[in-house]
C-alpha cells in the first residue's frame, strides 16, 4: 500500500471535519462547506481507489486519469484565484469610499488654519 493511499484520506477526513466546524460557528456558508466537502470527497476517493480517476477522465474526453486530476486541479485553482481578486477588489473600493468619507468629513478650511 502507497503512502498517499494511508495519509490522504486521514487529511480529507480531517479537512472535512474542519470545514464541517466552520460552517457550524458561522465562519463558512453552506455553499462554500458544500463545494470543500466535495472536493475532499473526491480526494479520499481517488486516494484510496486510483482507478477511479481514470473512469472521470473517460466520461469528460480526458485520456489518462492523471491529466484530469491536474486539469481538475487547475480549474479550482483559478476559481480560487478568480474569487480572490473579486474580494480584493470589493474591499479596495470599500476602503477608498471610508477614506473619502473621512476625508470630507475631517475637511480642514483656509479659515480654520488662519486662526
Amino acid at each position: 500500500m502507497l503512502v498517499y493511499s494511508i495519509i490522504f484520506p486521514i487529511v480529507s477526513i480531517l479537512a472535512i471535519g474542519i470545514f464541517y466546524k466552520r460552517f457550524k460557528n458561522g465562519k463558512n456558508s453552506l455553499s462554500s462547506f458544500i463545494v470543500w466537502t466535495i472536493l475532499w470527497i473526491f480526494i479520499f476517493v481517488f486516494s484510496i481507489v486510483p482507478d477511479a480517476s481514470s473512469i472521470f477522465a473517460r466520461f469528460f474526453g480526458i485520456s489518462r486519469g492523471l491529466d484530469f486530476i491536474i486539469i481538475l486541479a487547475f480549474a479550482i485553482l483559478f476559481y480560487i484565484i478568480g474569487k480572490l481578486y473579486f474580494i480584493i477588489e470589493d474591499m479596495q473600493n470599500d476602503m477608498n469610499k471610508i477614506v473619502k468619507e473621512v476625508a470630507l468629513n475631517n475637511e480642514i478650511t483656509l479659515e480654520d488654519e488662519e486662526e
